[in-house]
């Protein structure tokens, strides 16, 4: 049952919280939190097994995966700020990915975490295909790697513009660099509906930092290795 109820379902409990969340403004009620945790909760109530909700759901991952070329579209729109602010763009996107997997490495090695598991968290902060694939060429779980990049999006999602807010950030680019940077394509779309700019730049943090984390993880995390052996 749960193969045919899996769109009409996901769709409805989607556009609920939307409105919910058009209403209270609180970035609690969140559209892809709420509707995951309600869907979770239903499956294991019911008892449903979720591999049928996953075959259900399969038609919105292939769109899923041809949305994810509209956020070139910002990029588009804000080519000529980016252009001028490239350089800047870009260092400040290599050393958002230094210091996520740096400060995981270092946690790691002080309580002595396994090997595998820190190569599993260490790409927490990109896509989810890049996570996995990254995640297990140096010897990683690519489950937990998914599980975590689904978590810290979610997390980026929510608190990342209160808290942005919290500390005086109020510039938009430096705001769509911070949530590309830091809750990948998740953030994305919540930096989307925030405004254009923020999407756009985003967008584009979310690109760099997933092709630099590709590049510098492997090789810090093999530095780390060879330093704790």
């Amino acid at each position: 049952m749960m193969l045919w109820l899996a769109i009409p379902l996901t769709a409805l409990l989607y556009l609920l919280v939307k409105k919910l969340a058009r209403r209270l403004k609180s970035p609690l009620v969140n559209p892809i939190l709420l509707p995951a945790l309600a869907i979770i909760g239903l499956l294991l109530l019911t008892g449903q097994d979720p591999a049928d909700y996953q075959a259900g759901t399969r038609p919105l991952s292939l769109l899923l995966e041809l949305a994810v070329v509209a956020f070139a579209l910002p990029l588009y729109q804000q080519a000529a700020k980016i252009r001028r602010q490239l350089g800047p763009i870009l260092l400040c996107c290599s050393l958002s990915v230094l210091i996520s997997v740096g400060t995981t490495l270092l946690i790691g090695g002080l309580v002595r975490a396994n090997p595998a598991l820190l190569a599993s968290i260490a790409t927490k902060s990109i896509t989810t295909p890049l996570a996995m694939s990254v995640s297990q060429a140096m010897g990683g779980i690519p489950a937990i790697a998914a599980g975590l990049v689904i978590i810290v999006g979610m997390m980026g999602a929510i608190l990342g513009f209160p808290l942005m807010r919290l500390a005086g950030i109020h510039h938009p680019e430096a705001q769509g660099l911070a949530m590309g940077a830091g809750a990948h394509a998740i953030g994305t779309g919540a930096a989307a509906e925030v405004g254009t700019v923020q999407g756009a730049f985003s967008s584009l943090a979310m690109v760099v930092c997933g092709i630099a984390t590709a590049v510098l993880a492997p090789p810090l995390f093999h530095l780390y290795l060879w330093f704790m052996s």
